[in-house]
């Protein structure tokens, strides 16, 4: 494939090959996308554990069952190698489903040396009922037992494996599973981890290093410690509705899930491409944005140049239903995108199926491809009234159809790291 110049450099084009999905509201990425374009929300009361007295008792969970390591009756149509290890956690298995359907959709072929693996992910966790487990053994009191506390951790010890407390264990079965053996990386940015993952992707393929890139997103964190620590930092709604930029907002809600692409240099059958990609950082404070939205403009305006002479028309935004947080970013947008404003819809997915965290970027990235080569404008569910502050030209209710040659997606997390990207048609 030539390479194409923008602004003077060259570099390689970046093709959307395959993608795939695993939601709150389907197992697949078209059955999610159809319950997405009619509004619908999969907020619900937790079920899995008991929340009595937690300051959220709702979640977007995944409802459906992941199964053991191996291929699905769907399977691909490729072999996998083992497994690196049969315990795995919930992010290796929310993964494999999405990675599964995004590799099987691409048809691609590379060596396995020009394969490259990356995915945003955040450490993880052994199961909170062994981390309760661990917290009886070590006596309850104020003084820390260390005889008992070394005695049954040693009967508990095979309940936490290597798999579930690493970063990497995720990128690293995943590359495994598909006999990638060229670079692999794991991003670990909170809110931003699944959007930056596609951004590594793509500048891995625009300058060589790898020919065929798998890269998305996972989040698994509908547990009491996610609760419990969101809640404390007031982020949660307390209403049980998530429901960004709508005047009644006040908080988002933790939800779950994976979604994949596969990019690769060659076009094949791709309708779509990353067309430009930035990210920036905000320098302003460990969990609140900079109210300026210096950090999100400039992560929009980077994605606009670097892809060149695009006409925007819609943008899948980062909304998380905060108050802060949706207002500053609604103002970044309209100074982003200015007198284009009226000819751009606006989505923000976390309405339908939570907040992903590490993940929520990349089910993003979905949402702006499928208006890309779908024409399909995904809907913000649950707002039903904007908030003055918050004016932009949203989709509500249900999906907006129209020609969209590029969209825009926005994934802005804690500590202010900020990531823009630009899918277009292709030309």
């Amino acid at each position: 494939m030539a390479d194409r110049s923008r602004g003077g450099a060259l570099k390689r084009r970046v093709f959307v090959r395959g993608r795939g999905a695993i939601t709150p509201l389907g197992e697949t990425w078209p059955a999610s996308r159809d319950a997405l374009a009619e509004g619908r929300s999969a907020v619900a009361p937790v079920q899995h554990f008991d929340v009595e007295g937690y300051p959220s008792q709702v979640a977007a969970t995944v409802p459906f069952p992941l199964g053991a390591w191996g291929l699905r009756s769907d399977k691909p149509s490729y072999a996998p190698k083992p497994p690196l290890d049969e315990a795995e956690d919930r992010r290796l298995a929310l993964a494999r489903r999405a990675a599964d359907e995004a590799w099987a959709e691409a048809r691609v072929s590379a060596a396995p040396s020009r394969i490259g693996v990356f995915v945003g992910a955040e450490s993880g966790r052994a199961t909170y009922r062994t981390i309760f487990a661990l917290s009886r053994a070590a006596g309850g009191g104020a003084r820390f037992d260390h005889a008992r506390f070394g005695e049954d951790a040693r009967a508990l010890a095979t309940a936490v494996h290597a798999a579930a407390v690493s970063p990497a264990a995720v990128a690293s079965a995943l590359a495994a599973r598909i006999g990638a053996e060229g670079p692999v990386e794991t991003i670990s940015l909170a809110c931003a981890s699944g959007a930056a993952a596609i951004v590594s992707a793509t500048q891995a393929i625009r300058l060589g290093l790898c020919d065929v890139a798998l890269a998305g997103g996972v989040g698994a964190d509908v547990d009491p410690f996610m609760l419990v620590g969101f809640g404390l930092l007031g982020a949660l709604s307390a209403r049980g509705v998530s429901c960004p930029f709508d005047l009644r907002r006040d908080g988002f809600v933790v939800g779950e899930g994976a979604a994949f692409v596969v990019l690769a240099a060659e076009r094949g059958d791709a309708r779509a491409e990353v067309a430009g990609a930035a990210r920036t950082l905000d320098a302003f404070h460990l969990t609140a944005p900079d109210q300026a939205g210096d950090g999100a403009e400039r992560a929009m305006r980077g994605a606009l140049d670097d892809a060149g002479r695009v006409a925007i028309g819609y943008v899948q935004a980062h909304g998380t239903s905060t108050q802060l947080n949706d207002a500053v970013e609604a103002a970044a947008i309209r100074r982003t995108l200015g007198d284009a404003l009226p000819n751009v819809h606006v989505g923000a997915v976390k309405g339908a199926v939570g907040h992903w965290v590490a993940g929520a970027g990349a089910i993003g990235f979905l949402c702006a491809l499928e208006a890309v080569e779908g024409g399909i404008c995904l809907p913000t569910a649950g707002l039903t009234e904007p908030d003055p502050a918050c004016v932009l030209p949203h989709v509500v209710g249900a999906a907006k159809r129209k020609p969209v040659e590029a969209a825009l997606v926005n994934a802005f997390a804690f500590g202010g790291a900020n990531t823009s990207l630009v899918v277009s048609r292709c030309a």
